[in-house]
């Protein structure tokens, strides 16, 4: 595992090159106010063997510098800087993963750039929120956000840990050092996340500008969603994005995943790979390299 930073007009772009890049490539996006391994360190043991595996920190998370503009962050101009980074260092096609907003942006990216994509997983995301959740006004959904990036500050690493375990049904001393890289020391001593009010607030404004549903009649690609059973009061969300996505793309495989919550590739991750590579083996003649044997998969 080898992480990489490439120059860019907007600043340094930051990623993880994991496994052999003679398997097929998947690229992961990471969740909101989140990074790269933080949303899929739990799931790289079980996927690293299959794929050859490039993780984003994307723009305002983890090293990747921030845009300067809200617009920026729209899921078409997001779409539009991915490709021009893609380009760089990805040679062929790939899959796109996405976790939560990830999920969003791999959607948005796969309807204005599908050339390369030979399939797209959601993984609980870009199916519920905001649009199948009556709740969550843009008011609501904003100043919720806002108030949580003012109030998210911590006296101790403890006290963070002692939230973030509250999103997994599985807590141990690994996932305590991805969410340790979230966040900042101040100098006052405390501890703040190192995503930017600006940045969250923005991709906020983007779910209700550039709605998922808007994208998916463009979408071609085989398409997974692997979507959380908890919580239960989310499941009439859930049912209605299910009901949207079968009605809108052709090539469109769903799959609930017991016992997990939004955090799913942390409650799940052994369950969400199988998942995942059966599918990928299904949608096509693929060829995975393992401890130096080559397997076909027809």
């Amino acid at each position: 595992m080898q992480r990489m930073d490439i120059s860019t007009p907007y600043g340094n772009v930051s990623y993880w090159d994991i496994g052999d890049k003679r398997n097929p490539t998947i690229v992961c996006f990471h969740g909101l106010a989140g990074n790269g391994l933080y949303s899929f360190g739990e799931l790289l043991p079980f996927i690293k063997k299959h794929f050859h595996v490039i993780v984003l920190d994307s723009p305002g998370h983890g090293k990747t510098t921030a845009f300067e503009s809200e617009e920026a962050y729209l899921f078409s101009n997001m779409a539009a800087w991915l490709n021009q980074i893609l380009k760089r260092i990805v040679k062929g096609s790939y899959y796109m993963m996405g976790h939560s907003w990830g999920a969003d942006v791999a959607l948005h990216f796969t309807r204005y750039y599908p050339k390369n994509v030979l399939g797209l997983v959601l993984l609980d995301g870009a199916f519920t929120f905001p649009q199948n959740q009556p709740e969550m006004t843009f008011t609501y959904a904003y100043s919720g956000w806002q108030n949580y990036m003012e109030q998210a500050i911590y006296l101790n690493k403890t006290d963070i840990f002692n939230e973030y375990q509250t999103y997994t049904q599985r807590w141990d001393s690994e996932k305590e050092s991805y969410v340790a890289s979230l966040f900042t020391t101040r100098q006052d001593g405390k501890f703040e996340l190192m995503a930017a009010t600006l940045t969250v607030l923005a991709i906020i404004k983007a779910f209700f500008a550039e709605p998922f549903t808007d994208a998916y009649s463009f979408i071609n690609a085989p398409t997974l969603l692997l979507y959380a059973s908890h919580p239960l009061e989310l499941n009439e969300a859930r049912t209605k994005g299910v009901s949207q996505l079968v009605e809108n793309i052709e090539d469109i495989t769903i799959e609930k995943i017991d016992d997990s919550s939004h955090m799913l590739q942390w409650d799940q991750p052994e369950q969400i790979a199988n998942r995942l590579l059966a599918w990928a083996e299904k949608k096509g003649s693929l060829q995975f390299v393992i401890d130096e044997n080559v397997i076909k998969k027809e």
